[in-house]
């Protein structure tokens, strides 16, 4: 009974530290992008999830946990990411919420637990795409490391964003392509 209770309480207190260390490494990323190509043409090349490693070279893999051919509402598909620092993450996103030429909204879990959400918009022959990525990695050395090198984790993402978002505007040959805004914390 008594070996009982000190197991009860033991994973509370890790249940405890792990919450905190979460909440801690919250990172949330707040991107806009004004791509020079209509919303349709957009829009159905970044649901098109298998050749998303063709524009994005911090994409080192991707697969779908179930089967089909381009994202949608109940999706579920793997992936593994590089930047230029010496780890790779690997997550597995659900998408949540799918309204076609609009919006998308996906859970992640894996090396980072969180969510992301996609607006878009068109403006004439623009499309606006505005990301929120509010994650907190689940490794236990980047929670431990975060208070001194988030500021490099933050960079590396940044890095991979505006690699893959060059990368994919001269995929489809757009004339014109800014950075709106970029709000990281």
């Amino acid at each position: 009974m008594h070996y009982q209770i000190k197991n009860e309480i033991t994973n509370a207190m890790l249940l405890f530290v792990d919450d905190f260390l979460n909440r801690k490494n919250l990172y949330q990323f707040n991107s806009s992008w004004n791509i020079e190509s209509p919303l349709e043409r957009v829009w159905n090349e970044l649901i098109s999830y298998k050749r998303w490693s063709v524009w994005c070279d911090g994409l080192q893999s991707i697969e779908p946990l179930d089967q089909f051919d381009q994202l949608k509402k109940g999706n579920h598909i793997r992936s593994v990411w590089k930047g230029t620092l010496p780890y790779t993450l690997t997550i597995d996103a659900t998408v949540k919420d799918f309204i076609q030429y609009s919006f998308l909204s996906f859970t992640v879990t894996g090396d980072l637990l969180g969510e992301g959400i996609c607006h878009f918009l068109q403006s004439q022959n623009n499309t606006t795409i505005h990301f929120v990525w509010n994650v907190s990695p689940t490794k236990l050395w980047m929670k431990m490391s975060s208070p001194f090198a988030r500021p490099v984790f933050i960079e590396n993402h940044d890095q991979i964003m505006d690699q893959a978002v060059t990368g994919f505007a001269k995929m489809i040959k757009v004339k014109s392509l800014s950075l709106m805004g970029r709000g990281n914390e």
